[in-house]
């Protein structure tokens, strides 16, 4: 039988007017040929032949489950460190002593991975306020000069496909809970569950499909009043709204790659965008995204009066340099508590220090090995050492303006630490700002005594402006009535006229 395109050639060559037994010289087929498919009214499509599927050796038989539960547990590996054939095989004789060649592991995998390619879903439908899904993603974005992957926390309401995206420092349990607080203040709502992966910072895994949740998640969980929800290890179409909502973000509010000062204003950028999103896009039923979200939002539970405090809560002692530890950072605390037990909450972007319920310190976070002092806080031990105060970490690190100027005074006046110290101590009263500006303009001119900082700080404070009278105290002055003065006498005194105007 010829294929189609011969017997297209065929018909082409007849409409052409070429007789039988041409179109036969030119194609190189029999007359009879050409004379039979002339006369077919119906031309049938060509019938592709599918290639069968290689079936796997018998001897694989044994190995089956085995391979196909390893392959099964890569895929919730990165890529570059999952198990190739070979070493499938290679596993397969060291550990069970399996009598099967390479060529034939690598057949059987081959088959397995294609299979679990091969799936077929249920399209899924939610009532509202039932389900919400939260995952991580990571983007490209430059936060306060540093461009780099930094990750982000997505939360979808299913029902609505209303969602919420923040940009986060980390994905350890602090941040975890900040953006699931932040999120569920922003869609407006508690949902009934809320679906996630299996993170380590909030669950572990004991087996036997068994949970054990973390402390800290627990009591958001209480706080909040939804049931968390998790994932089957590897298997992200479980939650195939938010997998879908990161790509979504990745793809909508950081291309191109976004520039902020600051995480307070990425986030707001990825609130604003989301919002002219929810406003202008159409769900499959011709509803808005927007009137969707607030049909919703009467579905979901009332968000509690106080919001839950996401932060990891540990007891922690101060050492002798007036320092605290947490997760390999250091911290400082005013020096009466020197040596002392205090109360360390950790948010994901601060660190607040407390004593017995009263905060004695707050830090910005700081990575693994960095450590953050506060002037303020040395500043006591300093007026007892004064010496200390050339090589004080303290104004290193954390005060460079005020380190030029210590070098200065030092070079100027080498033995004058008190005297140094006692500018520093200035702080207490003006503020620190007030004088990192007062010591830079000090070093401008070669002020190297505390006289003269007191009299440049006052000549850099602003006039106060006079505020107004009070009309109490003007009562015990006389009423006195001033008559208006007419145009007529401003035109005598231009003339020159002898007669005083009356």
């Amino acid at each position: 039988m010829l294929d189609v395109p011969d017997i297209q050639s065929i018909r082409v060559l007849h409409q052409r007017g070429h007789s039988e037994r041409a179109i036969a010289r030119i194609l190189r087929i029999n007359r009879r040929t050409v004379r039979r498919y002339l006369a077919e009214e119906v031309i049938e499509p060509e019938r592709r032949m599918h290639l069968k599927e290689p079936r796997p050796s018998p001897k694989m038989d044994p190995w089956k489950g085995v391979v196909a539960e390893w392959v099964a547990a890569d895929r919730a590996v990165p890529r570059k460190q999952r198990r190739t054939a070979r070493r499938i095989y290679q596993e397969l004789v060291r550990l069970y002593g399996a009598d099967v060649s390479e060529v034939t592991v690598r057949r059987y995998v081959a088959i397995v991975k294609a299979e679990q390619a091969r799936r077929a879903y249920v399209p899924l439908e939610f009532r509202m306020g039932e389900m919400a899904e939260a995952d991580f993603g990571h983007a490209e974005m430059a936060i306060g000069g540093e461009r780099k992957l930094w990750p982000f926390f997505a939360l979808r309401l299913m029902a609505s496909s209303a969602r919420f995206v923040m940009v986060l420092s980390n994905e350890n349990l602090e941040c975890l809970m900040a953006g699931l607080v932040a999120g569920l203040e922003f869609l407006g709502g508690v949902p009934e569950k809320v679906m996630f992966d299996n993170p380590t910072t909030i669950v572990k895994l004991l087996g036997g499909g068994k949970r054990l949740l973390t402390p800290e998640f627990r009591a958001l969980c209480a706080h909040y009043g939804f049931e968390a929800e998790f994932a089957n290890p590897g298997a992200a179409n479980e939650k195939g709204g938010v997998e879908s909502l990161v790509g979504w973000a990745q793809q909508n509010l950081f291309s191109p790659i976004p520039e902020a000062t600051s995480f307070g204003e990425a986030n707001a950028l990825m609130r604003s965008q989301i919002l002219e999103w929810a406003q202008r896009t159409l769900l499959q039923d011709g509803v808005l995204v927007l009137d969707r979200w607030a049909e919703e939002q009467q579905a979901l539970g009332t968000l509690p009066r106080q919001s839950f405090p996401a932060c990891r809560t540990r007891f922690v002692r101060v050492d002798k340099t007036l320092l605290c530890q947490y997760d390999g950072a250091r911290y400082s605390v005013p020096p009466q508590y020197a040596e002392k037990a205090l109360t360390l909450r950790a948010f994901w972007d601060r660190i607040e220090i407390a004593d017995r319920g009263t905060t004695v310190a707050v830090h910005n976070r700081r990575p693994r090995g960095d450590v953050s002092l506060q002037l303020e806080h040395y500043l006591p031990v300093l007026a007892h050492k004064p010496r200390a105060v050339r090589h004080a970490m303290v104004i290193s690190r954390s005060e460079p303006d005020i380190a030029c100027y210590r070098d200065a005074f030092l070079q100027a006046r080498p033995e004058a630490y008190r005297e140094l110290v006692e500018i520093l101590r200035l702080s207490e009263s003006i503020g620190l700002g007030a004088l990192r500006l007062v010591l830079q303009t000090a070093e401008r001119h070669h002020a190297y005594d505390i006289e003269s900082i007191r009299a440049l700080h006052e000549m850099q404070r602003e006039p106060e402006q006079p505020g107004a009278l009070p009309l109490a105290k003007l009562s015990h002055l006389p009423d006195i009535h001033v008559a208006p003065t007419s145009s007529a006498d401003y035109d005598a005194l231009t003339r020159g006229d002898g007669d005083q105007p009356s």
